[in-house]
Order: C-alpha cells, then structure tokens, then sequence
C-alpha cells in the first residue's frame, strides 16, 4: 500500500527559451518567406518576361511578313495603303499580328513600319538608269499605337530615313549601325521591310519597385515581288521620301 501512495516527483519545468519543441517547423517558415518565396517569384518574373519579349519578337516578324507579300502592281510599282483604303493597309496587318500577342494584352504596344529600296546605287545590276556614284534610297514609314486591340496612326516616325537607311546598309543589321559592304539592300531596286515593336513590361517586381521595363524588338523582311523594275511605296504614310525619280518601275528598261 505504502508503495501505491508514493507519487512521482514532479519534473522540472523547461523555460520558454529552453522550448525546442516546434523549431523544425518555424526555420522552414522563415527559409520560406525570406529564401523560397523570393526564389519562385524571381523565377516566374523571369519566365513571363522571356515568353513576353519572345512573343513580341514574333509579332514584328509575322507583321514584316504580312506586309512582305502585298503587291498591286501598277506601272511596277506597288503601293500599300497607311490606313484603311480599300485593299489590304497597313494598320490591318498591325491589328491582325496584335492578335498574336494574346494572352498578353497588346495595348500600349507601339508599332514602328519603314520600308526601304535602293534606288540607284554604284554598285549592282548593270541598268544604265540605275547606275551612279552615290547612292539612293527610298524610303517610307507609318507609326502605329495600340489601344486596345486597335492600331492607331501616329505622325511620329521613330525609325527615320536615316535609322532606316542604316539598318539595311549594316551588317549586322542596325539603326545606329556603320554603313557594311554586305547589307540588307545591295543592288539597285532591293527593298527591304522593317518592323519595330516597343513595349512597357511592368511585370511582378515593376508593381513593388514601381520601375517599368521596356522591351523592344526589331524584325525585316525582302519585299518578295521585288524585281529590277518593281518598287513598293506607301500611300498615306507620314513619311514618303522619293529620291528623284523613280526609277524601279516597268519604264526602267535601259541596259
């Protein structure tokens, strides 16, 4: 009996700072929050910013190569409308490509369309009318801002005759570039189209550190029809530069 009624001593108790218990569960917590989490955030911030820029890229190239393709020929020269004229413009071709961009919202998108042909130049197919010591260049350009999922017609050109001039005379291609003896436009009626697209990309961390990125991508294509005796020039475009006559077209048949 005298047994049963011993009791155990009590044990002494642990102080809060002694307490281990629950430690494993609060360093995950804390690696969580200041480790984990900034990790996975960064790593999405940085996959959504390449499928943005990619997506962008895609959009210059699909929108050089929608205008690329246009020809209504007349006396061998082919005009594309600026806006909507009857036929194919190019703020249809800018609307249609921002389509492309889905799910990515295109608004605020700015579009940047040149063209550019040597007209005459020292070097090139031997036509006696297109043959010269300096050479000639026109040139064209219609800006576009994307509201929406609208293309609207600016009076800006962003690109410019000379930036225009300077990307197909380069190698590599280039607005700022120094003129190459291998560009984009080597012989007499070479045309070339260029596309350039700019856009503001806030993304996750732009929403905290309230500093905005801007993404830009640039693209040309060959205009396919293009002969000795074919141009494309724009009709209606803020910039249309003519360099005298003009001389791709089906009259230039010297030799």
């Amino acid at each position: 009996m005298a047994s049963r009624l011993l009791r155990r001593a009590p044990r002494p108790r642990r102080s809060f700072l002694q307490d281990r218990r629950g430690l494993a569960a609060l360093e995950f917590a804390l690696v969580s929050t200041f480790i984990l989490l900034p990790l996975m955030v960064g790593l999405i911030e940085v996959m959504t910013l390449f499928r943005v820029d990619t997506k962008l890229a895609e959009f210059t190239i699909d929108t050089a190569q929608m205008i690329s393709v246009q020809q209504t020929n007349s006396s061998g020269v082919s005009t594309i409308n600026a806006t909507p004229a009857g036929g194919t413009s190019l703020q249809d071709i800018c609307q249609g490509a921002a389509q492309g961009l889905a799910p990515i919202p295109p608004s605020g998108l700015a579009v940047n369309i040149a063209g550019v042909t040597l007209e005459k130049g020292p070097t090139g197919t031997a036509h006696t009318t297109v043959n010269a010591t300096t050479a000639a260049y026109d040139v064209w350009e219609q800006d576009f801002t994307v509201s929406g999922t609208t293309c609207s017609a600016t009076g800006t050109t962003n690109i410019g005759a000379t930036g225009a001039v300077k990307y197909v005379t380069s190698s590599p291609p280039s607005l700022t570039g120094a003129s190459a003896t291998t560009g984009l436009v080597e012989v007499p009626c070479d045309s070339t189209i260029i596309v350039q697209a700019t856009m503001n990309y806030p993304g996750i961390l732009g929403v905290v550190l309230k500093s905005i990125s801007q993404l830009s991508q640039i693209a040309s294509m060959r205009w396919l029809p293009a002969t000795i005796s074919t141009e494309l020039e724009c009709s209606g475009c803020t910039l249309s530069q003519v360099q005298g006559t003009q001389l791709c077209n089906s009259t230039n048949t010297g030799n």
